[in-house]
């Protein structure tokens, strides 16, 4: 999967599962992608302050509302 292609910093995305046994973040937690960096990891703010990279592939997420479709 080309996770440039699905988000963007920006975007709000919701959290579908993720494989890190150690998070306390349920499944529908809401954050915004800070960044994308050149492993893929997908770098979320989440709404509830944790700060916790996803994996494509691994984990997985929805975007809600791409930000180039939150401005038109």
């Amino acid at each position: 999967m080309d996770v440039m292609a699905k988000c963007h910093p920006g975007d709000r995305v919701r959290l579908v599962r993720t494989t890190d046994p150690y998070t306390r973040l349920p499944v529908g937690a809401r954050g915004t992608v800070r960044l994308i960096d050149g492993a893929g990891t997908v770098h979320i703010a989440w709404d509830d302050g944790h700060l916790l990279g996803l994996i494509p592939g691994a984990d997985h997420f929805e975007v809600l509302l791409p930000l180039a479709q939150a401005h038109e």
